[in-house]
């Protein structure tokens, strides 16, 4: 008898903590029992539209006994219930807009549209070929081959030469053997010593020593505009190959074939569109990894105040990696992002300066167009298709013509804005192995 009274007993405490958790769950379903404001949400007075609205107090219903928080206006004076159905008057509730909404909102501020001085423009586009040339020779100067001692058979091509030869190449976009009229001009003009054959040419462009020389010229070429340059853009492009590559689709049950392509990675300049590092990799690789090398090779050489970029960059780390290089990141946030620091307070800081002001941050965030504008005058100008098939070629490919292109930045900027921070032989000569 005793065991059945406690049997009973407990089984009668969990069954009234049972109901009690039934309770709680069957009033947050039907949203009663201390509705609370979100951040998401901002409450209104439906009869006088205040937001001066304070709680006060709960209504308990005469059917269900249950309560139901009430909120009054401090302004009308009214009694306000978040339970629609109500016979008190019901509390309208205004969401904050949200992300994708503040970016179709955004419009461009009246600004007074730059006047062109056509007479500088005109003169460096009719000088601009010589004084490629005459920049490449000057930036080759600074270069000293290390040939190693003792070495027997045929004789190393000369880096320099050669060099020249694929940056003359690229910029008249013919080919290796039609160039070769253009590269008797420019021996006869004392650029190079000799002429070299085409083979000879195509063989230098596969070298992967090749590579470093021009990530090194692209750094160089773009240093002349350091004081005229504070922000900067980041953004990845494709250069399409004439390989294709294929793979099984298993959704669809066949075979898809597509072109294959080389993804280059840059930060540039939005004021001259020059390029100050480059970053090449396979066409499927994700452009969110390597902000980073690329924020700290810009850096090392720049004053940097201001970094854009896409929502493809948008992460805790990339905006610590900007704030610790000195730079104030302007990036968009994803549609899911929250403001929890996490760790990074740069980041909290930005999502805020993104809500409450986000006509200014949006300002600075369009200047990231510029990289798209740089990429476009590198395809329109030197071609949007890689001739080679190796890799190492494909990517030196590319690095010539975004070092011709900063080229004829320089050029550009050097008429219009009289750039007086020329190339000079002065500076400190870039020892480099033969190869």
């Amino acid at each position: 008898m005793l065991g059945r009274r406690c049997l009973s007993n407990s089984g009668l405490r969990v069954s009234r903590v049972w109901k009690a958790s039934l309770w709680r769950a069957a009033k947050k379903r039907a949203g009663l029992g201390g509705v609370t404001m979100t951040d998401q949400e901002i409450l209104v007075c439906k009869h006088c539209n205040s937001h001066n609205v304070v709680k006060r107090g709960f209504a308990r219903s005469k059917i269900s006994g249950l309560q139901t928080q009430q909120w009054r206006c401090n302004d009308c004076g009214k009694y306000m219930n978040a339970k629609e159905k109500s016979p008190v008057t019901s509390l309208t509730r205004i969401p904050l807009k949200k992300k994708k909404d503040l970016l179709e909102d955004f419009k461009y501020q009246e600004q007074p549209i730059p006047k062109t001085d056509w007479k500088a423009f005109t003169k460096a586009q009719q000088q601009e070929k010589e004084s490629l040339f005459d920049i490449t020779k000057e930036l080759l100067s600074n270069i000293e081959i290390k040939y190693p001692a003792g070495k027997k058979g045929r004789k190393f091509a000369d880096v320099k030469d050669m060099t020249f030869c694929l940056v003359a190449k690229t910029y008249t976009k013919l080919s290796s053997r039609r160039l070769d009229s253009d590269l008797r001009e420019a021996q006869a003009n004392e650029y190079i010593s000799k002429v070299p054959h085409f083979t000879t040419l195509l063989n230098f462009l596969e070298k992967p020593e090749l590579t470093a020389l021009l990530q090194e010229l692209v750094k160089i070429s773009s240093l002349p505009v350091k004081g005229i340059e504070s922000q900067y853009a980041i953004d990845a492009s494709g250069f399409s190959t004439s390989q294709f590559g294929r793979w099984f689709d298993h959704k669809w049950g066949k075979e898809s074939i597509r072109r294959t392509w080389v993804k280059g990675h840059i930060m540039c300049g939005t004021f001259t569109n020059i390029v100050t590092s480059v970053e090449l990799t396979k066409g499927n690789c994700g452009d969110s990894p390597y902000l980073e090398p690329l924020v700290k090779k810009t850096c090392t050489n720049f004053n940097v105040r201001e970094i854009s970029a896409d929502k493809g960059y948008s992460s805790r780390k990339n905006f610590e990696i900007i704030s610790n290089a000195g730079a104030h990141p302007f990036i968009p946030f994803k549609s899911n992002a929250l403001a929890r620091q996490k760790g990074s307070m740069i980041w909290s800081k930005c999502y805020k300066y993104f809500y409450d002001q986000p006509q200014n941050y949006l300002q600075h965030y369009h200047k990231r167009s510029n990289v798209e504008t740089c990429f476009s005058m590198i395809k329109q100008k030197f071609g949007k298709d890689l001739m080679t098939k190796n890799f190492n070629s494909q990517c030196n490919e590319i690095l010539l013509k975004i070092f011709c292109h900063n080229l004829c930045c320089l050029i550009q900027a050097y008429y219009e804005n009289s750039i007086e921070t020329y190339y000079s032989t002065e500076a400190e000569k870039l020892q480099i192995q033969a190869f």
